[in-house]
């Protein structure tokens, strides 16, 4: 269905993101070309973690009933998981009392209580891949050695290539620092059953990745694929940061010769030791 709006029809659009920072980033960013592009945008979004809307006044916010206690709120394996049993409900009746207006739900791959809803609702439904290709099959290689036992596995085996995606080595697998990796494993099956979308948008670009696409194609992703990244090159600039910037490095910066300063990010939910640090500090003498 079309919604009438001041600008004339619009193809209204949900999106619901992932409530974490490198989830909530590109779904924003998708919306924003989305938007230019003359779709109506609503982002669907849960209390835990929830993006400004002051931010984003070209955008709609619905909040989703997550249910999230303050005891649940632990490790993020465990939040998603709970997230996706509590908001399959509370989401079809949201979209249920706007009388089904949306044309069209754009779910994040870890929100995989789309499936249910969608089919429920008979509503078009595409997954956004926040990660790239390599990300997509280093996990599913890791559920596989997981299942199989061989996770974690013995110090003397960390320089040794992961089957079938070399130089990928055991090392260097992206191996979650919760000890339930058997909920990960659980989370990662329901995440990547992307086959029942209508189509998968991918934040990455086909030309540097071209042999994972073709694995992803061939053994696990029947639907048309779109790997349109980088999208914050692509959209208009915006900001979905959950936490207030931090400038008040900007006087020590101010204070060192140009190009003597390696700016390095971990991301929003990483925590390292002391013992890192120093290998990190390290390694970039």
């Amino acid at each position: 269905m079309r919604k009438e709006s001041q600008s004339g029809d619009q193809w209204p659009l949900v999106l619901v993101p992932c409530p974490y920072q490198g989830h909530i980033n590109p779904m924003l960013h998708l919306g924003k070309i989305l938007h230019s592009k003359g779709f109506s945008i609503t982002i669907a979004h849960t209390n835990f973690n929830s993006a400004d809307p002051q931010s984003h006044p070209e955008f709609s916010f619905l909040p989703i009933l997550d249910g999230l206690s303050d005891h649940e709120i632990s490790t993020g394996i465990h939040i998603i998981s709970t997230i996706n049993v509590n908001c399959k409900l509370s989401f079809q009746q949201l979209l249920e009392s706007h009388n089904n207006i949306f044309s069209c739900i754009i779910f994040d791959e870890l929100m995989h209580f789309r499936q249910t809803v969608a089919a429920n609702l008979k509503l078009p439904c595409v997954t956004l891949s926040t990660n790239n290709f390599a990300t997509f099959l280093s996990r599913s290689a890791l559920c596989q050695l997981i299942g199989e036992g061989q996770i974690p596995f013995q110090d003397s085996r960390s320089q040794e290539m992961v089957p079938k995606l070399e130089p990928l080595r055991f090392k260097d697998l992206p191996i979650p620092r919760s000890p339930d990796l058997n909920g990960f494993v659980q989370l990662m099956a329901e995440a990547y059953k992307i086959v029942n979308s209508l189509g998968v948008i991918w934040n990455t670009i086909d030309c540097l990745e071209q042999p994972y696409l073709m694995q992803i194609q061939q053994k696990f992703c029947w639907a048309p694929i779109f790997p349109i990244g980088p999208l914050h090159k692509i959209a208009p600039h915006t900001s979905g940061s959950l936490l207030k910037e931090d400038r008040s490095c900007i006087p020590w910066l101010d204070k060192k010769s140009r190009n003597s300063v390696v700016y390095v990010s971990f991301g929003s939910v990483a925590s390292i030791g002391e013992k890192l640090k120093r290998w990190l500090g390290v390694g970039q003498q």
